[in-house]
């Protein structure tokens, strides 16, 4: 733990001390069932607190602190970046959606042992018959903006936000995103940054709902 600690603050990110506990235990458990849940490919330590604790982390400064709730976190394989994001936005409420099922083990194991409140995990995958009223959906490294935008225009609620983490060179996709979508969506944010530490960048694209007065 003082090694993440250390991470943490070089990368001017604050943690309580509840926050640091939760956090270096779901690691523990990421590293003790990495090889029977298959949950990451990525297991050296420093790669794991930048790459998946830090980037995660930073979506909720990025967003200074306004996180929709309820949150659906779609694809979220062993908790990116719902679990993260719930341990430092503890009164947010997250839907954690996987489909592979030693990963939704894994995921319920981490709520019980973290002890985490306001945590559904939704075992399958989310079809665009999906109906369920969220304020916000998230996802990282899933699939292509356009894709996700229709996927969820049944359950993301008008001015509910849809979150993308995405690598440097999405410009393609976001562009689409916005042409097939634009009376359903209005793009809000684009935000470029990099992994604190690291030559990593990131972007950070946000899409919000229109509501019915907009056209629907």
């Amino acid at each position: 733990m003082p090694a993440l600690k250390i991470w943490f603050r070089k990368s001017n990110l604050t943690l309580s001390e509840k926050q640091y506990r939760q956090l270096w235990l779901y690691h523990t458990l990421l590293r003790q069932k990495n090889a029977e849940y298959d949950l990451t490919r990525i297991y050296q330590f420093d790669n794991m607190v930048q790459k998946h604790y830090i980037d995660c982390i930073l979506v909720a400064k990025l967003l200074h602190g306004d996180i929709p709730s309820p949150m659906l976190d779609i694809g979220t394989g062993p908790g990116f970046p719902g679990v993260p994001l719930k341990i430092v936005s503890p009164r947010t409420t997250f839907i954690l959606s996987e489909g592979r099922h030693r990963r939704v083990r894994f995921l319920r194991e981490v709520v019980e042992e973290l002890d985490l409140k306001g945590v559904e995990i939704f075992e399958g995958k989310i079809y665009g018959s999906f109906s369920r009223p969220v304020k916000g959906v998230i996802t990282r490294a899933l699939e292509s903006i356009p894709k996700t935008l229709g996927r969820v225009l049944n359950c993301l609620s008008p001015g509910g936000k849809a979150i993308f983490m995405k690598g440097p060179y999405c410009d393609e996709e976001l562009k689409e995103g916005v042409e097939r979508f634009k009376t359903e969506y209005v793009l809000v944010g684009d935000i470029a940054y990099r992994i604190p530490l690291t030559a990593h960048r990131r972007r950070l694209v946000i899409f919000e709902r229109r509501g019915t007065s907009q056209g629907l």
